[in-house]
């Protein structure tokens, strides 16, 4: 499926540029002896996107290199590789690292997609997906609701997305109630049976082909 809106249309209904915080989390360890990164109940599946950092004081594992995007392979709940590429081979680490922290990519692709079929709930089955260039209403609302399942993601704010849920299905009930019910519905041109017959008893200079009913090939001149 498609999504409705962009990463960029989520900054442009409703995130502030560089509002993201995305803490992320102070792993328990980071070993040489095992290339493996230790963070009780990590919650990460194989090919989640990571970063890495290191706090005041710390470091992190050679070869890591903080800010670089890397790709987890999970080893159990709490324990995880890393790979330079999508399930590719285990980086092997040649030094400990001290205070590190794994910061997970903001899931916005995910986000985007879940949220235009929100939107799909609300419109006309025959309309659905909507083909692109996307109405503009439509993009607003999908942007907005990611915009703000990101800011709780990344501590920014905190709650539940209920109220925005609810105002965006308000508005698309207002925006929907102008939307055709169904497809039109096609034209069935009637055939006219008799008249055909006529025109197919007709040979090539207007006579019948047919006699007046005393048998086959009456009329032929």
């Amino acid at each position: 499926m498609t999504a409705y809106a962009a990463i960029s249309d989520v900054y442009s209904y409703g995130l502030p540029r560089g509002a993201l915080g995305n803490p992320g989390r102070l792993v328990d360890s980071s070993l040489a002896a095992t290339s493996a990164i230790t963070l009780s109940e990590h919650g990460f599946v194989a090919g989640d996107a990571v970063s890495l950092r290191a706090t005041a004081g710390g470091n992190l594992s050679a070869p890591l290199v903080a800010g670089t995007t890397y790709y987890v392979l999970p080893l159990d709940d709490s324990t995880f590789q890393l790979s330079s590429t999508p399930n590719g081979s285990p980086i092997t680490l040649t030094s400990d690292g001290v205070s590190v922290v794994v910061t997970a990519d903001l899931p916005f692709a995910a986000l985007l997609e879940f949220y235009s079929r929100f939107v799909d709930g609300f419109l006309p089955a025959h309309m659905v997906p909507l083909p692109a260039p996307y109405p503009v209403t439509v993009v607003g609302i999908v942007a907005q609701l990611v915009a703000a399942r990101v800011q709780i993601l990344s501590g920014m704010t905190s709650g539940s997305m209920r109220e925005a849920e609810l105002s965006a299905k308000a508005q698309l009930e207002r925006w929907t109630a102008g939307l055709p019910v169904r497809d039109a519905a096609p034209t069935t041109v009637s055939t006219n049976l008799a008249v055909v017959k006529s025109d197919r008893h007709e040979n090539r200079i207007g006579r019948p082909l047919y006699g007046c009913g005393s048998g086959w090939g009456e009329g032929w001149e």
